[in-house]
C-alpha cells in the first residue's frame, strides 16, 4: 500500500505540475495578449494624442482668426457708429440752418412786403393825383369849350 500511496503522491505530484505548466503557459499567453493589447492602445493613444494636438492647433488658428474678425467687426461698428453720430450732428446743423434761413427769408418777405405797399401806396397817390388832375383838367376845358360854343 505504501506503493499505491507513493505513486498516487507522485501521480499527484505531477497532476500539479502539469497544472503548474499549463497555467504558467495560460498565464505566459494570457500576458502576451495584454502586452499586445497594451502596445496596441499605446500606438492607438499616441495617434489620438497627434490628432488631438493637431484639433487644437487648427482650433486655436479658427480662434485666433475669429478674434481678428470681431477686433475687425468692433472697429468697424465702432467707425460706423461714429459715422452715424457724425451724420447726426450734421442733420441737426442742417436743421438748425434751414430754421435760420425760414426765419430770415420770412423776415426778408415781410419787409418786401411792407416796401411794396408803402411803394405801392406811393404809386396809387400819384395815380390819383394824376387822375384828380386830368379830371380838373377836362372838367375846365369842356367849360372853356361851353363858354366858346355859345
Amino acid at each position: 500500500m505504501a506503493e499505491w500511496s507513493a505513486l498516487a503522491a507522485g501521480i499527484g505530484i505531477m497532476l500539479m505540475a502539469a497544472a503548474a505548466v499549463v497555467m504558467a503557459v495560460s498565464f505566459r499567453k494570457v500576458l502576451q495578449r495584454t502586452e499586445a493589447v497594451l502596445s496596441r492602445l499605446e500606438a492607438d493613444s499616441a495617434h489620438l494624442s497627434e490628432e488631438a494636438s493637431q484639433v487644437l492647433e487648427q482650433a486655436n488658428a479658427a480662434l485666433t482668426s475669429v478674434q481678428h474678425q470681431l477686433a475687425a467687426g468692433e472697429a468697424f461698428a465702432s467707425s460706423m457708429s461714429e459715422a452715424a453720430a457724425a451724420v447726426a450732428e450734421t442733420a441737426e446743423n442742417i436743421r438748425a440752418i434751414g430754421k435760420r434761413a425760414s426765419v430770415s427769408a420770412i423776415e426778408h418777405i415781410e419787409r418786401a412786403r411792407l416796401d411794396n405797399e408803402r411803394h405801392i401806396g406811393e404809386i396809387f397817390r400819384w395815380i390819383d393825383a394824376g387822375v384828380t388832375v386830368w379830371h380838373s383838367w377836362n372838367r375846365h376845358a369842356s367849360k372853356s369849350d361851353e363858354g366858346q360854343a355859345k
